[in-house]
Parts: structure tokens; sequence; C-alpha cells
């Protein structure tokens, strides 16, 4: 198997720690513009949501997507996060987060993370890979 180069930026790790009642991706993104941060990978992420909106690919057709979307308003222990950052063509940013979380019983859920509102905060690191 052939092994493919890809082209190597510069990167730092960035901490942050999200307190009670923000946005996990609104947060994201507005520290992101505030940084100067145009690329980033959420390397990783625990916390507590007390609500949860999530979009899942439930079924596919050649370039038309069905999702099935869930509010979950609840508490929730985040387990995990991952995603990145990226930019857009038309110089916005794209934050794409997909979250595992469990809830008190320790029943699992996840998925695309819409949003989430933190219940008791969460910590993130991301490793940048492009700055302004």
């Amino acid at each position: 198997m052939a092994v493919q180069d890809w082209e190597s930026k510069t990167s730092d790790i960035v901490y942050r720690k999200f307190e009670a009642g923000e946005s996990l991706v609104e947060t994201l993104e507005s520290l992101a513009r505030a940084n100067g941060i145009r690329e980033a990978i959420v390397t990783s992420c625990i916390g507590s949501f007390r609500n949860l909106s999530l979009r899942n690919l439930c079924a596919w057709e050649e370039g038309s997507p069905e999702f099935q979307r869930q509010e979950i308003n609840e508490t929730m222990e985040l387990v995990s996060a991952e995603g990145y950052i990226q930019p857009l063509p038309d110089g916005g940013l794209r934050v794409h987060i997909h979250v595992a979380a469990a809830r008190p019983n320790g029943e699992m859920v996840g998925g695309h993370c819409e949003d989430a509102t933190l219940l008791s905060g969460a910590f993130m690191y991301l490793q940048v890979l492009e700055r302004e």
C-alpha cells in the first residue's frame, strides 16, 4: 500500500476552558475568530451538557442525505468530542464536531453536534494548523 505525502503545516496547541451556560459550537467559533485560527483539529474535549442538539445521518442516496435531528434536554456527561475548524471559500469558518455523551445511567448517545449548552463547563484542546 502506497503512503500518500501530505502538506505539513506548522501547528500549536490551544487549551480552552468553557464555562457553564456557554454554547459549545458558538463559543468555539468565537474563540477561533478572536485568535485568528483558520484551521484546527479538536483533539480532546470533556465536560457536561444540559442540552444537546444532534443531527445523525440515517439514510443516503447519491447527493441526497437524510438526517434525523434530536434534542436532548437532560444532564449528560461529555465523554468525548472530536472535529475540526475549516476555512470556507467565502472567508467564513466551519465548526464541525461529533460528540459521545453519557446519560446518568451510562447509556451512550452521540453524533454530529449542531449545538450544546454546557452544564458545568468543558475542557478542550485544539491543534491549530493555520492562523491568519
